[in-house]
């Protein structure tokens, strides 16, 4: 029996509770019918608090101990942000997060309000720590105090959350099962590098050897549950191929790293360096199994919500403002009047030419749109989204490039949807693509698309797309 296995019936009982949980929250014929509430992105995001508490119980440690500062610090920033967005998005709502309305169950308001006041402390001493002033050590020593208390809080959270929005519209038992235990597995990656660093700083109150070994054990028996399916426990196997493939990748990297961390467990004394190599090694679990949610959170129902509505929520909130830009407006002005005795053959011919520059080293036409002051201007707001934002680039009003922030792979988009749906039919809507993974990033994009108005006239005059790294929504 599955349940003879102390992990397993560990995982047993976790899917347990939380099918019944689901099972307590019967949905109507008239649940079924309602409007998009976010359900997956809920479910997700009350998982990635429980990564969080670790992330930043391993960052702590890290930071304190003086390996890896600069990572660390940036790691340690960057999750208590997220912490404290997602907390916030979870309860009053968060069009951008794909939460598109405030918490209405009281059960969940309560569990809230318990990761709150667990999370209070833990704030202020991450805002210490990563402000580099004195109380660092007693900061460091309050994050590992309470991060068992944060940590059971954001559990219960998420299981309250799985208990309330699981329901065959949007998101089916069978689903959220998945997604909490891929979610599990993005949380145990960083737990072990916290438990590492704990055993090498010599603070049980962190890592121990013993709760390492456990945690490796939990780690192995829920990705293979992910990989072959669980069906005892409600886990069903990968529903599509490019699941399967992505949890291939997440077990050849979390293989190559089982020597050091067997070694570890065996009695051998980590080192600075493997804390080092180990938290790198839980950031690209992290990334994978980020992966492998985005994955599934596409192939269930529900799914064109899971992006579409917080990327046109985002692009109507913020990025409508870049389209404000003086400087930009004027160099799509410039640009149309510069292009107006074009033909069509004309154009083939600079997308032609466009195409063979990029093979070369001479790039005149490249690089002069690469050197527009409306480029820098795209590549500078660029930079302040944190990589949310991965290209931009401007279009004329014969879908020709006029200013980016990158080097596209051609000069005309006007054969395309992302002019042709928001500039060329006369629309002036938005335009969102589906998603498609990015080689050069590792993660999953969707690219928004807009119409360029001019200010003064009210007259559409381009468009501007938008590449989105839709991993920062899920």
């Amino acid at each position: 029996m599955i349940t003879k296995h102390p992990i397993k019936k560990a995982l047993f009982a976790t899917a347990t509770a939380c099918a019944l949980l689901i099972a307590q929250t019967s949905v109507t014929p008239v649940q079924a019918q309602t409007a998009f509430d976010g359900s997956k992105a809920r479910v997700n995001l009350s998982n990635k608090l429980e990564m969080l508490t670790q992330t930043i119980g391993s960052a702590s440690c890290r930071l304190n101990a003086g390996i890896g500062v600069d990572a660390a610090t940036e790691e340690l920033r960057t999750a208590r942000n997220d912490f404290n967005t997602i907390v916030d998005g979870l309860e009053n709502g968060g069009l951008a997060l794909g939460i598109p309305s405030a918490e209405k169950f009281s059960v969940v308001l309560r569990s809230l309000k318990k990761v709150r006041d667990a999370w209070k402390p833990i704030d202020a001493a991450a805002a210490t720590l990563t402000a580099n002033v004195a109380g660092k050590n007693r900061a460091a020593e309050i994050i590992a105090s309470n991060n068992g208390t944060l940590y059971e809080a954001t559990k219960i959270l998420a299981s309250d959350i799985s208990g309330k929005y699981s329901n065959p519209h949007e998101l089916t038992q069978a689903d959220a099962m998945a997604l909490h235990i891929a979610g599990r597995q993005r949380m145990l990656g960083h737990r072990i590098a916290k438990e590492v660093c704990g055993i090498v700083t010599n603070a049980e109150s962190v890592g121990t050897v013993d709760t390492l070994g456990q945690s490796l054990d939990s780690y192995s028996v829920s990705l293979n549950a992910l990989r072959d399916g669980m069906v005892d426990a409600g886990i069903n196997p990968p529903p599509t191929p490019a699941i399967k493939a992505e949890l291939e990748a997440v077990n050849a990297t979390w293989k190559a790293s089982n020597s050091a961390l067997s070694a570890i467990r065996g009695g051998m004394q980590p080192t600075a360096e493997n804390v080092e190599a180990l938290a790198k090694v839980s950031a690209e679990l992290g990334t994978d199994m980020s992966n492998v949610v985005t994955l599934y959170m596409l192939a269930t129902p529900g799914q064109e919500d899971v992006y579409r509505v917080p990327l046109r929520a985002y692009a109507e909130a913020q990025l409508s403002h870049w389209l404000e830009n003086e400087q930009l407006i004027q160099a799509v002005r410039d640009q149309n009047s510069a292009h107006s005795g074009l033909s069509q053959a004309d154009i083939d011919q600079l997308d032609l030419d466009w195409r063979a520059q990029r093979k070369t080293d001479a790039k005149p036409l490249i690089n002069q749109l690469l050197d527009q002051p409306a480029s820098e201007w795209l590549r500078d707001q660029q930079s302040q989204t944190a990589s949310f934002v991965t290209e931009v680039f401007a279009m004329d009003n014969h879908g020709l490039n006029v200013a980016q922030s990158v080097e596209t792979s051609d000069y005309w988009q006007g054969d395309e949807a992302k002019w042709q749906k928001t500039f060329g039919n006369g629309s002036g809507d938005i335009h969102i693509s589906e998603v498609e993974f990015d080689e050069s990033t590792g993660t999953y994009q969707s690219q928004v698309s807009m119409p360029i108005s001019d200010p003064s006239t009210g007259e559409l005059i381009g468009a501007i797309t938008f590449g989105i790294n839709v991993q920062s929504l899920l």
